[in-house]
């Protein structure tokens, strides 16, 4: 007789008849003053999953066409900004019964940061449906059972003194058909910080608005004034990134200028500092055949 075979897959992208058992709340963590926080992981299934959970230093940054890429074994700025290897989690290893939830510990025993900044790190919750005890399961059935790990990775930051981010924005170019467009920048965090904030923008349409070239000059009203619009960004360090943009239904061929705002703070992490100005304001022209 053959017994059944536990295969373990690691995925990060799967079919929708494969979804992850575990749901995670919050989604980013931020430490308080004494480094400690909370997440509660729960099991939406009706299997028994096994949870793990590891610390690992990362940051989204970009590849060679601006698409946002994580970035793994930075030593040197792990040095700099992580969190070290004092982090830790109780507890970190479980199992979840069906339809309960376990309140996990977050810790930083070591907070020996010499400057102000807001340092971070990336926790790895790992979750897989428990593998049955030996004798539990009926050997006189042949067949092959497949058992998904899940990966998911979540931020963690530790903020020091009150750090303000410096962000320095240079777009370079907006390429645009009449349903979406593709606007590339240059950015650089010039601060002990990443930048956690919002892009603004809106379209605003029109031949008069191609000689605004300043923030100063009001923007004329020729076709339609679209409401501003909202994407989160997160910023770390410098680099290239690409940023796509829905445009509305009515935009038709002519001239266009596309208003901009990097803005601080986020709903995700309301302990942060944010500012009533915008950090970056700008414009890009373009025109439609």
């Amino acid at each position: 007789m053959m017994n059944k075979i536990i295969l373990v897959m690691s995925l990060y992208t799967v079919s929708n008849w494969c979804r992850a058992q575990v749901s995670i709340a919050p989604t980013g963590i931020m430490l308080d003053e004494q480094g400690q926080g909370i997440v509660y992981i729960g099991n939406t299934g009706n299997q028994l999953q096994e949870v793990r959970i590891q610390f690992l230093f990362g940051y989204p940054g970009q590849d060679s066409l601006g698409e946002i890429q994580m970035v793994y074994g930075d030593t040197a700025r792990e040095k700099s900004h992580g969190l070290g290897n004092s982090l830790k989690a109780y507890p970190s290893a479980f199992t979840l019964q069906p339809q309960s939830q376990q309140m996990v510990r977050l810790i930083l025993k070591e907070r020996s940061f010499h400057e102000e900044g807001l340092y971070f790190s990336r926790i790895k919750i790992s979750s897989q449906t428990a593998v049955p005890k030996a004798g539990a399961t009926d050997s006189s059935i042949v067949g092959t059972r497949v058992a998904f790990r899940f990966e998911q990775y979540l931020p963690i930051f530790y903020q020091k003194g009150k750090p303000e981010p410096v962000l320095q924005v240079a777009p370079q170019s907006l390429q645009s058909d009449y349903r979406y467009g593709a606007l590339r920048f240059d950015y650089q965090c010039t601060s002990n910080a990443p930048y956690l904030g919002q892009l603004r923008y809106r379209l605003v349409s029109g031949p008069a608005n191609s000689s605004a070239t300043t923030l100063n000059e009001p923007l004329t009203n020729n076709d339609k004034v679209t409401a501003w619009k909202e994407m989160e960004i997160a910023l770390y360090f410098n680099g290239n990134r690409r940023c796509l943009m829905a445009w509305p239904e009515t935009l038709g061929p002519g001239k266009h200028c596309l208003e901009l705002e990097f803005r601080r703070g986020r709903s995700d992490f309301p302990t942060l500092s944010s500012a009533k100005l915008p950090d970056y304001r700008g414009r890009v022209h373009f025109e439609l055949p």
